[in-house]
């Protein structure tokens, strides 16, 4: 069977749909699928595996030349003449049904939403199934297998990357150089997503402090050696916060997502906020503790069960309206107070839960 794959988000939904191209794989093997992404770092994802061919297409650019790039791309899809289209959650949103429409798969499969049908035009694909709000993204993209006839539910979803000796000799030698013995050191990692990109994850400045005062505990109290993962748009903030700090964490700036992945595997624990790194760090094998404000744990959190999810507890949480209130990333509240608050008490509470009491 030919399968056109699309994934038109970010690195973490991406990740989410590693369980089910390997359920894919195994029960169809041939020749390799083909997935679509918007981001380079989901290429990178799949650069070790054999049987996934990425095509990268960002379709938020609107200009000229990459308008034409993308209706190259669409009909270049279209001349393949896929089996079955599958697209993956989140997907509702008009430019997703009408990009797997003119791929042309044979079938088209993705999930059913109540709001704005008219608006996004689901009736394009032809299979929809139920998005059930109370599952996590794993499940929620397992369960589009029935749409071919399979069981979503056999067997554990296989979250495994595909690492390659390249990658862990980078990781390695980059730990070595900051004077970090993997294989002997406790490491850690922290990822605060402290930025103004998206609006449900742009934690507020004032936890600048929080995270530069859990960085120093966690010298002191673990003997721990820290790293700060950021991307581009959250190096100021990182910056900041190993300046405040006087343990002097090592700063994970720049590398290609595999390379991340193996300095994630590396970590005992991964500190996070909601972002890209946490699905990342847990699927290299990084015990995860994620601090979510507006997003549902349920569906968005790390998955598996050695990871823990924070929220504050608030009457309004969650309030992420997208996929089923909303057809782009939105919030209820104008200024959450749960962006602006991270309770460094309940961090240490789930940094004991996984590595014991310390010194204390």
């Amino acid at each position: 069977m030919k399968i056109l794959l699309i994934s038109l988000k970010g690195l973490g939904d991406t990740v989410y749909m590693i369980p089910l191209i390997r359920r894919l794989r195994e029960k169809y093997g041939g020749e390799p699928m083909t997935l679509v992404v918007r981001d380079r770092k989901c290429v990178e994802l799949f650069a070790n595996c054999p049987y996934i061919r990425p095509v990268l297409i960002d379709y938020k650019k609107t200009d000229a030349a990459s308008l034409l790039g993308h209706l190259r791309t669409v009909l270049a899809l279209r001349r393949e003449n896929f089996d079955v289209s599958i697209t993956s959650f989140p997907s509702n949103r008009l430019v997703y049904n009408l990009f797997a429409f003119f791929a042309g798969a044979k079938k088209r499969i993705t999930h059913y939403y109540a709001f704005a049908r008219w608006r996004t035009l689901p009736f394009l694909q032809d299979c929809r199934v139920d998005s059930d709000r109370r599952k996590h993204q794993v499940e929620k993209n397992l369960d589009l297998l029935s749409c071919l006839g399979l069981d979503p539910a056999e067997g554990a979803p296989d979250m495994s990357l595909w690492l390659a000796p390249p990658d862990e000799d980078y990781a390695l030698a980059f730990l070595r150089e900051k004077g970090i013995e993997p294989r002997t050191d406790l490491v850690i990692g922290v990822h605060p997503s402290i930025s103004g990109a998206q609006v449900y994850k742009n934690w507020a400045p004032g936890n600048i402090d929080v995270f530069a005062a859990l960085i120093d505990w966690l010298a002191a109290e673990y003997e721990a050696k820290v790293l700060v993962f950021c991307g581009p748009d959250e190096k100021e903030a990182a910056d900041s916060i190993i300046a405040l700090t006087k343990s002097r964490p090592v700063a994970v700036d720049r590398a290609e997502t595999n390379k991340i992945a193996t300095m994630l595997k590396s970590c005992r624990l991964f500190i996070n906020t909601d972002g890209g790194l946490g699905p990342l760090a847990a699927a290299a094998g990084s015990t995860t503790i994620t601090v979510l404000g507006p997003t549902s744990p349920a569906v968005t959190a790390p998955y598996g069960k050695n990871n823990t999810a924070l929220t504050l507890g608030l009457d309004c949480a969650p309030c992420y309206m997208y996929p089923y209130e909303s057809t782009s990333p939105a919030i209820k509240c104008k200024a959450p107070a749960c962006m602006g608050i991270i309770d460094i008490d309940m961090l240490k509470k789930a940094v004991r839960g996984h590595l014991g009491p310390g010194k204390a």
